[in-house]
């Protein structure tokens, strides 16, 4: 392990650069709970002992950005989001190109 300490920059802000920081910080504060309600949506879906679930947890396992696994399914960021969230169900058409987008394969349990 490195002793190594990063080295602090720091600066004289002017005016509107507080201004502008104050306003993110702000907006950053107003956002937060939003975002930890869907970050808990979106664990509790991929929770789900369902074909569902495990499809949400292969899209999170997967290196692929949401974006571009989206764009490769052919649907939008915000229907991949709803959809990671538990907010949207997918028609069987959707849910097969995003298994394709994914490189997924469907593997009947004939155990039972």
């Amino acid at each position: 392990m490195s002793d190594l300490m990063p080295e602090r920059i720091t600066a004289v802000l002017t005016s509107a650069q507080v201004e502008t920081l104050q306003l993110q910080r702000r907006q950053v504060q107003e956002e937060l709970p939003d975002l930890a309600l869907r970050n808990q949506m979106r664990k509790e879906a991929s929770d789900e002992p369902t074909f569902s679930g495990e499809l949400r947890r292969a899209i999170h396992a997967n290196k692929i950005p949401f974006a571009d696994i989206a764009a490769l399914a052919a649907m939008t960021p915000l229907m991949l989001d709803e959809f990671l969230t538990g907010e949207r169900t997918l028609r069987s058409d959707v849910i097969d190109r995003l298994a394709k987008s994914l490189s997924l394969q469907l593997v009947a349990n004939r155990s039972r």
